[in-house]
């Protein structure tokens, strides 16, 4: 999975989403690794997390499509909007990429998740 591991970006990302980061998760086809929180970790066997990131590479893979067919460009990130959390998934190759979550309150806001966005595709070079 190279040398970036979930918790060094969770660590960039916390300098600027404080305590509302939830977690990141880092993976890369079969593997994944992951930063939590602990209230948030003790919501999530490994299994769970393993689907999560079998489901987020499912839906990576339809990129191609979608960037065809939106005709914007290359898609650089997912936000899927919960009613507690957004979720963003950064892909920086067919399989692999990152995912973090945020809490949807007063003190972050989109802006602030578009910071998180390119904070982490910075760490992923992408």
């Amino acid at each position: 999975m190279g040398d970036i591991d979930a918790g060094t970006i969770h660590a960039a990302l916390a300098d600027r989403l404080g305590t509302a980061l939830r977690g990141v998760i880092r993976y890369d086809s079969g593997e994944f690794d992951h930063s939590l929180r602990d209230d948030v970790a003790a919501q999530y066997s490994d299994d769970e997390i393993r689907t999560l990131v079998d489901n987020t590479i499912v839906h990576q893979l339809d990129a191609p499509a979608v960037e065809s067919s939106f005709r914007l460009g290359s898609l650089e990130a997912v936000v899927r909007t919960f009613e507690r959390s957004w979720v963003v998934r950064v892909a920086d190759g067919p399989k692999q990429g990152c995912l973090f979550s945020v809490e949807r309150d007063r003190s972050v806001t989109m802006a602030a998740v578009e910071d998180g966005i390119e904070i982490v595709q910075g760490e992923l070079g992408v």
